[in-house]
């Protein structure tokens, strides 16, 4: 297996993966971070730590505070041996992670080899009738669906390559035929919104870490003639499902077990679910975690409601603020869409939520948004106020960051 770096001069880095590159004696049963300042060097730096038995810490060098506590206060007693809490050196894992953050303090979510080895063997399965001979991605390796490809890569023996800044076009370029292209929706979105045709026909994409709609999904299958497989899971858990093309119902992964829990939260159990995290002390999960997604289920099958603490109700239906926001940025002016709801304490209210949607792009007129809703959920009366601004900032990985405070108004 190669890592191969397209240049933006047009010349190319490739470090070939195998154990005399990678095995470095020193970094034996060492600890240590691996940051995001370049995806080729991260993806080295990740090879070479589970090659030579190390542990690595990866995190997103863009994350301020992260940064911070992480390398000056050095505050995550796992980080070093002689540690005054002992008992986080002794957790059995390779590869620590931490969640997005999008909302708060991220969390850190130990990961071992064999989490990892038993979740790439059942993507590689999954994949396995696509005839993949290569891979392209747009992801970032220090998180968990970058890790996966990267070692699903190697899993593969396929050369694996990637830039460090990706435009569509880009993308569109290594689509070639037995390619899996493992990229996100605010890439297949990007895709969507360019005036060029291509046919994708040969290739497979797959698409994690934040939601597609149904609509775009479904546009982007017919429209460049693409094999799209949606792949849904968290840091903690892992993969938890996969859906197809513009299927709507998510089916679990291989031995990966989901049921409803008596919130009508989702509760997964599988094999590579993180045994431990860390949210300021040791939390034990055992394999087994329940998700903050209300789901219905349809047989074996599931259909994704919403967060818990975005599930809104209007007119006595329970709706999801994601969906709104997907339907919402279905309109060709606008860029993002993101929804804060503001509760109503009057209980004797006949009004339920009210919603502040705050759009990056143009300005549209209030019964266009009223219209595109109308199509999806018939005829509803949601209470909203648009707000202008000029950015809603999202993660590296295409997530929004839903902090309302930091948002800069037009």
């Amino acid at each position: 297996m190669k890592l191969i770096l397209d240049n933006e001069d047009l010349t190319q880095k490739i470090y070939e993966v195998i154990e005399q590159n990678c095995k470095i004696k020193e970094l034996e049963n060492e600890s240590g971070l691996i940051g995001h300042d370049s995806k080729f060097e991260s993806a080295i730096a990740i090879f070479q730590a589970l090659y030579s038995n190390a542990k690595a810490i990866l995190y997103d060098t863009s994350h301020k505070y992260l940064d911070t506590k992480l390398k000056e206060e050095m505050r995550l007693p796992l980080l070093k041996s002689g540690s005054k809490e002992e008992k986080f050196c002794n957790i059995d894992y390779d590869i620590m992670l931490f969640t997005s953050g999008t909302t708060g303090m991220p969390a850190g979510v130990f990961k071992t080899k064999k989490h990892i080895q038993n979740e790439i063997e059942v993507l590689a399965k999954l994949f396995n009738p696509y005839g993949i001979i290569k891979m392209a991605a747009s992801v970032p390796f220090i998180h968990i669906y970058g890790i996966l490809m990267l070692t699903l890569a190697k899993l593969l023996d396929i050369d694996l390559r990637f830039r460090e800044r990706f435009l569509p076009a880009d993308l569109a370029a290594l689509a070639d035929k037995n390619t899996l292209v493992a990229t996100t929706p605010l890439y297949i979105n990007a895709l969507l919104q360019m005036s060029e045709t291509y046919d994708f026909g040969g290739a497979l994409f797959v698409s994690s870490t934040a939601p597609l709609s149904d609509v775009s999904a479904g546009e982007f299958c017919k429209r460049f003639n693409a094999n799209l497989i949606q792949l849904y899971g968290s840091t903690e858990t892992g993969g938890i499902a996969y859906r197809k093309n513009g299927e709507s119902l998510w089916q679990p992964l291989d031995g990966v077990i989901c049921t409803k829990a008596k919130d009508g939260c989702l509760h997964v159990r599988s094999p590579w679910v993180s045994d431990y995290s860390y949210e300021g002390k040791l939390k034990y999960l055992g394999g087994e975690i329940k998700t903050f997604d209300e789901v219905e289920f349809e047989g074996e099958k599931f259909e994704l409601k919403g967060r818990q603490s975005n599930i809104i109700k209007i007119g006595g239906k329970r709706l999801s603020v994601i969906q709104i926001e997907n339907i919402i940025e279905t309109h060709p002016k606008i860029k993002a869409a993101l929804i804060d709801v503001i509760k109503n304490s009057d209980e004797n209210s006949l009004k339920d939520e009210n919603l502040l949607v705050y759009i990056e792009g143009e300005k549209p007129a209030a019964n266009e948004l009223k219209n595109l809703i109308k199509k999806e959920f018939g005829v509803i009366n949601i209470p909203m106020k648009i707000i202008m601004v000029e950015k809603i900032p999202k993660s590296q990985i295409g997530k929004k960051i839903r902090n309302f405070k930091n948002l800069s108004l037009i």
